[in-house]
C-alpha cells in the first residue's frame, strides 16, 4: 500500500454485506441519506498535494478524486469528492470494488448492486454519469 494515500476501512473492515445490512436497517429515504453522509464521513479528506488533475475523474458534475493500483492481486482504491453525497457513494464503490482481483472487478455490476441495496432514488441522471465514469476508470487500472 502507498503510504501518502490515506488509508479507509471500506472494503475490507466494512465488506459488501455489512454495508447491505446498515443499508437495510436504515428505513426510508432520510435515513438512507443520513447513512450516505455518515458513509462519507468516514472516508478520509485527501492531502491537497493529491487534489490533481492526475486524479481527477472527468465526467463527474462533482470533483472525485480517485487512485488504484493492484498489489498482490487485488485492488486498493483511494478516493475523494467535494460532495457528501458522492463521498457517500464512494464509500459503496470502494466497499465492492476494493480487495478485488481485476477479473472480478470486470464482472462486478455496479449500478444492479446499488438497485439491490435500493439506492437508485440517489443516483440522479447526472450523479449516473459520474458513476458510470468512476467505474470505468476503476476498470482501466491493470
Amino acid at each position: 500500500m502507498n503510504p501518502s494515500y490515506p488509508h479507509h476501512p471500506f472494503g475490507e473492515r466494512i465488506d459488501k454485506a455489512a454495508l447491505q445490512t446498515r443499508l437495510e436497517a436504515a428505513q426510508g429515504w432520510e435515513a438512507k441519506n443520513r447513512l450516505l453522509v455518515q458513509l462519507g464521513r468516514e472516508l478520509p479528506d485527501w492531502p491537497a498535494t493529491l487534489r490533481d488533475d492526475a486524479h481527477l475523474v472527468s465526467g463527474c458534475e462533482s470533483r472525485v478524486w480517485l487512485h488504484g493500483e493492484y498489489v498482490d492481486g487485488q485492488l486498493r482504491l483511494y478516493a475523494d469528492s467535494d460532495s457528501r453525497i458522492v463521498k457517500g457513494l464512494l464509500a459503496l464503490v470502494l466497499t465492492a470494488y476494493c480487495g478485488q482481483t481485476a477479473e472480478m472487478v470486470a464482472r462486478f455490476d455496479a449500478e444492479a448492486w446499488l438497485q439491490t441495496l435500493g439506492l437508485q432514488r440517489f443516483v440522479s441522471a447526472s450523479r449516473g454519469n459520474g458513476l458510470r465514469a468512476i467505474i470505468r476508470h476503476i476498470r482501466e487500472y491493470r
